[in-house]
């Protein structure tokens, strides 16, 4: 099934990315754009992004609608991509245009709207398979279920697991083979390498898929305060 694109979440994505990773866009493409003119063509705008590893994070779908979004009638036969007006929307994300005329505006820390807040305590991520993420829901409703019976919250084993000298130190992540080790080992669950197979695709990091978020599990599984 293809789901609809739209330029809003195609611009939101794109902009999450460029955030995250510091990239200026803006380098890429003037090396399409020597006389600085701010159009360059369609194909080289895409090749632009492609070079700036962005196709690696977008769809071709949703880089190509962004394309003709930005596209401009230059003359009677001459189509191209105004890239200054993308660029001041794109770059939006890093600074305030034109803040040197008002040095005392009140400047956000961070584009909150590009970042998800509750990362660290739940999961948002629904699985490609309509059937995984069937079974991978029954399963932390299992899991819970253990967890109160035992009365035994499972962040702290996590936290040890975190803590190891050998341990990548990744705020509120561990390793996948830590997060098996924990489960099956520390814990003593009986659960089976698919069923693990599928919470690590549903808590891994968006960017580091070998680190799992467990303060996310943690906090899926364990019972509620009283």
């Amino acid at each position: 099934m293809t789901l609809d694109v739209s330029l809003e979440s195609a611009m939101r994505r794109l902009k999450q990315h460029v955030y995250k990773n510091r990239i200026r866009v803006k380098e890429f493409l003037m090396d399409f754009d020597k006389l600085n003119s701010g159009y360059v063509f369609p194909n080289h705008f895409l090749s632009a992004l492609s070079m700036a590893g962005i196709d690696r994070y977008l769809s071709a779908k949703e880089l190509e609608l962004i394309c003709e979004t930005y596209k401009v009638q230059r003359d009677a036969t001459l189509v191209m991509v105004d890239t200054r007006s993308f660029l001041h929307e794109v770059e939006l994300v890093f600074t305030i245009p034109h803040l040197e005329k008002d040095p005392l505006v009140d400047v956000p820390s961070e584009p909150s709207e590009l970042l998800d807040k509750t990362r660290y305590f739940k999961s948002s991520r629904i699985l490609p398979d309509p059937q995984d993420e069937t079974t991978v829901i029954a399963l932390l409703e299992r899991l819970s279920e253990t967890t109160l019976k035992r009365g035994q919250p499972v962040k702290a084993f996590f936290d040890d697991a975190a803590q190891d000298d050998h341990s990548a130190k990744l705020f509120g992540h561990v390793t996948v083979p830590q997060f098996r080790q924990v489960l099956t080992t520390k814990l003593d669950w009986v659960i089976s390498d698919p069923e693990v197979a599928l919470l690590v695709a549903k808590f891994r990091h968006e960017d580091k898929p070998e680190f799992v978020n467990y303060i996310a599990f943690s906090c899926t599984v364990d019972p509620p305060e009283r």
